[in-house]
């Protein structure tokens, strides 16, 4: 059976109307099993997905990265998630088991929407295991489905490029650690790949203890 995504949030239905480019797949339209060989299949991403949001449709907090990798949604569905980790087969990604096992130590993974400022992947061209960069053009078409991602939540910004979208959508500078309080809305942090795995960790757990969710 499939489940509904859920109504309140409407991001499903946000990212399915967002088309595939030559350079930016969209994993969950199933003429994106043509591409790659991934073992998962777009119908199951979109199954991960659905699971997803109807999990954390109550929760109070969201992470936002910049651009869903090759190793990790798009063989998931999810966001910051490796195939495995929801089921599925395909390849293991070290970010998706840093920021797992980072929630899983303070009680938040049902708590906790997992989003990428642009949802889809963007790939160098004629290589569809291979990452690149979002263009602020291609994040600008990530906008809608991240404005309905952050709202009511508390916001950890996971590297630059997701700081700099939230940005435009709050209308005002998000703080790092060192400068954040209670009543930051939103709070950017280190992303935890190329070594930042510990870094990440530990800004996270104080931005949590900051707003006293953990």
């Amino acid at each position: 059976m499939t489940t509904t995504p859920p109504v309140s949030l409407g991001l499903a239905d946000a990212v399915l109307a967002m088309p595939s480019t030559l350079v930016a797949t969209n994993f969950y339209l199933d003429d994106s099993d043509l591409k790659g060989n991934f073992l998962s299949t777009a119908a199951e991403r979109r199954e991960r997905l659905y699971e997803h949001l109807s999990a954390v449709e109550a929760g109070d907090l969201v992470l936002v990265g910049e651009a869903a990798g090759w190793q990790g949604a798009r063989q998931s569905g999810v966001p910051f998630t490796s195939a495995a980790a929801v089921g599925l087969r395909g390849s293991k990604e070290p970010s998706a088991t840093a920021v797992h096992s980072l929630l899983a130590s303070v009680g938040m993974e049902e708590r906790t929407l997992l989003w990428n400022a642009f949802p889809l992947h963007p790939h160098n061209p004629g290589k569809p295991r291979s990452n690149r960069t979002p263009k602020s053009a291609e994040l600008d078409t990530g906008m809608a489905a991240l404005r309905l991602a952050i709202a009511g939540r508390r916001i950890v910004c996971v590297g630059r490029k997701a700081e700099g979208r939230v940005e435009r959508l709050l209308g005002h500078k998000i703080p790092e650690i060192r400068h954040a309080s209670h009543t930051s809305p939103a709070i950017v942090v280190r992303h935890p790949s190329h070594g930042g795995s510990l870094l990440f960790h530990s800004q996270t757990v104080d931005a949590l203890s900051i707003w006293e969710l953990n």
